[in-house]
């Protein structure tokens, strides 16, 4: 009896197995097969650092606009928005120039770097406050004990809004970065609507507040300013606010778990930062690059364009895979290992590109660089306390990261 030897699968990145550890999976498609169509999606998948970058740069024909975020072609889910809340628009991330221009000169108004730094010294007052919570805990979860709580913290002071309400923004904010997912079924995306139309009538009761009374949150800033000469309305107000709640916390959470990770794998690393605080900073941009958080994101071609030698079709949904783009030989030497004397290290797209470089990515840097800082003069002999079961990882299209690290560690001096 002859037996049938199956061929292995085509590689898909919408196997949860590849969105784990996708790294393996990179290296071979940027040897092979730089322009990649996903045998599942049909999307065509770029994972060459300059061909990236290219792509974000060229927003003439690579449009933030594809129908996965605000402008979502799901009827259904629509009309939850319809009848419970208001219909998304394109403002930020899923706009294009020259209206993306207008949104984005307002957001810079009130998000400015001198703003960013006055903020420091309350992020290490809170990352204090979290560490005293759990310094004498025998095991953690670090993603609950710091690295959800961190960012969550900031943000929600500086949209103004009561940390008590912290599991609800946490909950909005993963199912928004699970909203860009193009392998949603008709059912999940009706669901994300539910959730997401709750937040809306949260924020738009905190919109009509801070315009009756004006203070000096985010919100109060972003709705009672003006921008070529009006007020923004509600739906463009709920957009603004909805991108900033998660360019707030996401990626800096899972890349304070990331990073964790890396210093118990690697103690050197922490020791590092320990003696020399300067060197957190060196290490929060490798984190970012080695293990992005976000590992994708997406664009729509509006003309017939050629990269590396492929003619991807006007129509065409491409992903523009930062986390490929972050390890390629052709841009990083040993792109695997994390080198805090890296001189190109800050050059990674873990934050993106040209016009659309993450708003946040500022606060972000800031969080991470003064969370390594104290967590490093506090805590030493970091270490996994469940074996292999110390870490999950996400599955998700979208980000990339550990979701649970259980760890215990020593007291400092």
């Amino acid at each position: 009896m002859t037996q049938t030897i199956e061929a292995p699968a085509p590689l898909s990145f919408a196997d949860p197995a590849v969105q784990r550890c996708p790294f393996s999976s990179y290296a071979g498609l940027r040897d092979e097969q730089p322009v990649y169509v996903d045998p599942l999606t049909g999307n065509y998948v770029l994972t060459r650092y300059d061909d990236i970058r290219k792509a974000l740069l060229n927003v003439k024909v690579l449009r933030n606009r594809t129908g996965l975020n605000a402008t979502r072609n799901d009827a259904a889910a629509n009309a939850v928005y319809e009848e419970k809340g208001w219909m998304p628009i394109d403002t930020l991330v899923s706009n294009d120039p020259p209206d993306h221009r207008t949104y984005r000169t307002l957001v810079d108004k009130v998000f400015t770097p001198a703003r960013v730094m006055a903020l420091e010294p309350r992020i290490e007052e809170i990352i204090e406050e979290l560490i005293d919570g759990f310094i004498d805990a025998p095991e953690i979860d670090f993603l609950q004990a710091f690295a959800v709580r961190l960012p969550m913290f900031v943000i929600a002071e500086q949209l103004g809004v009561p940390r008590s309400d912290m599991d609800r923004f946490k909950l909005w904010s993963d199912v928004s970065v699970e909203s860009v997912s193009p392998v949603l079924t008709s059912q999940r995306e009706v669901e994300i609507a539910e959730l997401l139309t709750d937040m809306q009538r949260y924020l738009a009761a905190e919109i009509e507040r801070v315009r009756e009374t004006p203070n000096e949150t985010l919100i109060s800033h972003l709705a009672n300013t003006e921008t070529d000469g009006r007020l923004l309305d509600m739906r463009e107000l709920l957009s603004i606010i909805h991108q900033l709640l998660v360019a707030g916390n996401e990626t800096t959470t899972t890349t304070l778990a990331s990073g964790m990770k890396l210093m118990i794998e690697q103690p050197a690393l922490a020791e590092a930062i320990f003696a020399d605080p300067t060197r957190a900073k060196p290490f929060v941009e490798e984190t970012l690059r080695l293990l992005s958080p976000i590992q994708t994101l997406f664009r729509r071609v509006a003309e017939d364009v050629e990269i590396a030698g492929t003619t991807i079709p006007a129509g065409a949904l491409v992903e523009v895979r930062y986390g490929a783009a972050n390890r390629d030989p052709r841009q990083y030497a040993a792109p695997d290992v994390i080198d805090l004397d890296r001189k190109n290290a800050s050059s990674h797209l873990a934050f993106g590109a040209g016009p659309h470089l993450c708003i946040g990515n500022q606060l972000a840097r800031g969080e991470l660089r003064l969370a390594f800082q104290h967590l490093t003069r506090r805590l030493t002999n970091m270490r996994a306390t469940r074996g292999e079961d110390s870490y999950r990882w996400m599955t998700s299209y979208i980000a990339h990261g550990p979701d649970q690290l259980w760890m215990a560690f020593d007291k400092r001096g």
